[in-house]
């Protein structure tokens, strides 16, 4: 059964695969730490790389969107490609719209 770490910190998440973790689940898609997505290339783990705007204090604060689906496409797929930059190939993401992160049922 895969294991998965919760952390948007690039030092837990290093530790966290070093002690048997699988995979690597970032609430910030990589943008809380600036070594995170550099962290994983260098771990060859499978990343998940979700949607949110903010921080988990402001994020409800942010839920209007003009189109909810094409603004989270686009921003994943910008989160995706630097991924990929970082030297995490995109068959290792996983992307999550973040449902409930900045969004509501409107």
């Amino acid at each position: 059964v895969p294991i998965s770490i919760d952390t948007r910190n690039a030092a837990v998440a290093k530790a966290a695969i070093e002690a048997g973790a699988d995979i690597v689940n970032d609430v910030s898609g990589g943008t809380h730490d600036p070594e995170m997505l550099s962290t994983v290339a260098s771990l060859q783990v499978p990343m998940v790389l979700m949607h949110m705007r903010g921080n988990p204090k402001t994020m409800q604060s942010m839920a209007e969107y003009g189109d909810v689906v094409s603004e989270v496409a686009s921003s994943l797929l910008e989160r995706s490609r630097d991924a990929e930059r970082a030297g995490i190939p995109r068959w290792m993401q996983i992307l999550d719209p973040g449902i409930g992160f900045a969004k509501d049922f409107d």
